[in-house]
């Protein structure tokens, strides 16, 4: 036994499949692409009398002689609404039927004829063409291997995609646009042209019989010129109205943007020509490279193989705000989180299955859009930039549908645009593409409706990707550079020096009041105001230094806050974690019997209440009195009771901890200013060791918490993926973090504060030890602090 095809199933794989007009075109198109047409394609629409005139003849021949209607003057209504510019051999060929009848019975049987077979769309292009045997082994069989197999080949050296299509499909679109098919076509050694005839109405008839039951034969037609190739596919019995307007807005929104216009500089275009009664359909224009060049900010970045794995580099740039040029580059560690690869459960292998690719993104505001020289005023600007609006996705040059449509979202961005302030980053005020290859992305292939790509772990990573870079790193930028200056994180403001200057300012001013009494001959009054002028100046000085201290005292409050809501919110983890074990211990107990099992569960459950009170222990230090509190303190205690408290932890993530160096080192702290500086790096020890795992099975993670005198310093380490030499500053920066967040928290403010702490205790923390476990890494922290008040 075998599968069967019935006559119906031909009509589900084409009139139902495709999902639009714009769709079957588009597919038609890019078969005369495939068929290597130096000339390009010409798209004819040929009307030559309109769907609903056609309608409206029918209802009066219809309506028959009892409303007076005669066949003459059937002929006369079917005259005056002829398409005045429609072919003349069509109008001829559809008068000749239509005047030949004779009664209303063949009036209605030839005007529907006429109507059917005089009103159709030409595809015609000269490619390679087609002999009777492809026709017959090709042309007619469904799903046809024939461009696969030199795809995959292709795909298997690394060589470029020979075809954009290879399903085998792509032909049945034409039974999309109308229900009559004639395909003429010859290859340069054909001397007679091929000529293949389908009716899909006969498949509609068969509808259960077997699909062979419909007999199709291609047959040789009239003579041909030596040494010419050529396909011309004619549709007609047309299944939607056509007019000028209608056409042109699938040219203007399908296929003027089938071809990526940001790769194509320096090639030439495939020619794409569009007509409705041999009137030309003007189509929007490439995306001029003046406008991008205009655009307020930018976006660009490259996901590309490595040898030390998947790399990750953006480039983000801004106008509008006079914003720094930043870059940005992740490593397979970064993109594991930021991918969704680790959070999905997908093997680590997909960051390289996804293969390489390259994106740019353009951004405007649509507020202070303005005219652009070299491309037109502002409202062509505007239009342009809506006719392109949207991330659209290139493979191989060729638009991937439906990504990039009007009301497409498919990266998400508009959800995030409408939950962050601004509302900056949406598709509406995005020009972009994302540029795949059919060879490079072997895994990212189009559902066979042409309705996307398929679903599977790449398109997943790929989306997750992007989406990460827009609406988190992209979004970030903007932020920053909108607020028209750079954080002056590294500007000290420091008191006693401005009064100092003050001082001295006023002194000076005091000697020269007094030289210039004596030559002075005028008003003494004058004088006066000058002097009063200046001790306003100086009040105002003060005040202002008085707000500035406030300010700073606020901020480390702030900070402090901040602090401990970031430790609760680890703490709270762990009390989560402890009291559902705990609940399940008690249900485990058998309460019939009090024996040593019982006796056992209760102990077990004594431990985990060790443990809640250990993390509630590291609380009380955090307090903002307590926080306040400066004095000498053993580091090596504060060091071990923080491991202590974490013991549970890190056994459940398989990680080694040694404390070493001198356990008696002093340093004069603020005890909860070392709490939040370890908690800190012990969290990020935890999930970038959970990261390098799950890329390195088997791997035992390592921390080392080494105590160090003269002066007193804590080095902490960590045998995790290490952060790049590039990152040595950056991630000390508030907000910043290549962490995946799974809500819309904000996070990287961990090392940002822990610094902030070491400054406030006279210390510092650095990044030391570059190269010592990986090369261009840091592995290891190194807090400095103060020994005594001096």
């Amino acid at each position: 036994m075998s599968f069967e095809i019935s006559a119906r199933t031909i009509l589900h794989l084409g009139a139902d499949l495709i999902s639009s007009d714009a769709v079957a075109l588009y597919e038609l198109i890019k078969n005369s692409i495939d068929a290597r047409s130096d000339t390009g394609v010409d798209v004819a629409v040929e009307i030559v009398i309109k769907a609903s005139d056609f309608a409206a003849v029918v209802s009066l021949a219809e309506a028959g002689v009892g409303a007076g209607m005669t066949v003459e003057k059937l002929k006369s209504e079917v005259r005056k609404r002829i398409q005045s510019d429609a072919p003349e051999e069509l109008k001829s060929e559809f008068l000749r039927e239509v005047e030949a009848s004779k009664s209303l019975s063949q009036f209605k049987l030839n005007f529907t004829s006429a109507y059917r077979f005089n009103n159709r769309i030409i595809v015609s292009d000269t490619g390679h063409g087609m002999s009777v045997k492809d026709l017959k082994d090709i042309y007619l069989t469904i799903g046809t291997t024939s461009r696969t197999r030199d795809v995959l080949s292709a795909v298997k050296d690394g060589e470029k995609a020979p075809f954009l299509g290879e399903k085998g499909v792509g032909r049945l679109s034409a039974m999309r646009l109308g229900k009559h098919l004639r395909v003429e076509t010859a290859t340069a050694d054909d001397e007679r042209v091929n000529v293949l005839v389908i009716d899909w109405t006969e498949f509609e008839k068969a509808f259960d019989k077997p699909a062979n039951s419909v007999v199709i034969k291609p047959f040789l037609g009239e003579k041909k010129a030596k040494g010419k190739s050529f396909t011309k596919i004619i549709i007609s019995d047309l299944v939607s109205s056509w007019s000028y307007g209608r056409l042109m807005e699938i040219a203007r929104s399908q296929i003027a943007r089938m071809m990526d216009p940001f790769s194509w500089a320096g090639r030439r275009r495939f020619q794409i020509r569009m007509s409705l009664n041999d009137v030309v359909v003007e189509q929007v224009r490439v995306v001029a490279e003046d406008l991008l060049k205009s655009s307020h900010a930018t976006c660009s970045g490259k996901y590309e193989m490595t040898e030390g794995g998947a790399k990750l580099t953006l480039n983000f740039a801004s106008k509008l705000y006079d914003g720094p040029i930043i870059q940005h580059t992740f490593d397979s560690n970064d993109l594991l989180a930021m991918s969704g690869v680790k959070a999905a459960g997908y093997p680590v292998s997909i960051l390289r299955s996804l293969g390489d690719f390259d994106f740019e993104f353009y951004w405007f505001n649509r507020q202070r859009l303005k005219a652009t020289p070299g491309v037109g005023d502002r409202e062509v600007v505007r239009a342009l930039i809506k006719a392109w609006s949207g991330i659209c996705l290139f493979r191989d040059g060729y638009r991937v549908l439906p990504y990039g449509d009007e009301g497409d979202d498919w990266l998400g961005l508009d959800r995030e645009a409408l939950s962050a302030s601004g509302y900056k980053l949406n598709t509406k005020q995005l020009i972009g593409r994302v540029a795949i290859s059919r060879t490079g992305n072997s895994k990212l292939l189009d559902q066979t409706n042409r309705q996307g790509l398929k679903d599977c772990p790449e398109k997943d990573a790929l989306i997750e990707l992007l989406n990460t870079v827009v609406s988190r790193w992209w979004h970030d930028y903007l932020d920053e550079a909108g607020k028209a200056q750079k954080v002056l994180k590294d500007i000290q403001y420091d008191p006693s020096k401005e009064g100092a200057a003050v001082g001295s300012l006023e002194q000076r001013i005091r000697t020269s009041l007094k030289s210039i009494r004596k030559d002075f001959k005028g008003d003494g009054e004058l004088l006066e105001q000058v002097k009063d002028a200046f001790i306003e100046i100086k009040d105002a000085h003060t005040r202002a230094v008085a707000r500035i201290n406030a300010m700073e005292e606020e901020k480390e409050r702030l900070t402090q806050l901040a602090g401990v809501g970031l430790l609760i919110e680890v703490i709270a983890h762990e009390l989560t974690r402890a009291t559902e074990l705990t609940q399940m211990t008690l249900k485990s107990i058998d309460k019939q019997s009090i024996d040593a099992e019982t006796t056992a569960a209760f102990r077990v459950l004594g431990e985990q209440i060790k443990v809640i009170q250990k993390r509630l222990y590291t609380l009380e230090p955090l307090s903002v009195s307590a926080r306040q509190r400066r004095s000498k303190q053993n580091l090596g205690d504060i060091v071990k009771y923080i491991i202590e408290g974490h013991t549970a932890q890190f056994d459940r993530h398989e990680i080694n901890v040694e404390i070493c160096g001198d356990r008696k080192v002093i340093g004069f702290v603020i005890e909860g200013h070392i709490v939040q500086i370890l908690e800190n790096l012990i969290n990020n020890s935890l999930y970038w060791i959970d990261v390098y795992r799950y890329e390195h099975p088997g791997f035992i993670g390592e921390i080392s918490v080494e105590l160090l005198s003269s002066p007193p310093r804590i080095r902490y380490s960590d045998n995790g993926p290490g952060i790049p030499i590039s990152r040595v500053e950056s991630v000390f920066d508030p907000f910043f973090s290549t962490k995946k967040s799974s809500s819309n928290r904000r996070q990287g403010l961990g090392l940002y504060i822990a610094r902030q702490n070491a400054e406030l205790l006279g210390g510092g923390l650095y990044l030391v030890d570059e190269g010592s476990l990986h090369t261009h890494r840091f592995n290891t922290f190194e807090l400095e602090l103060k020994e005594s008040a001096e």
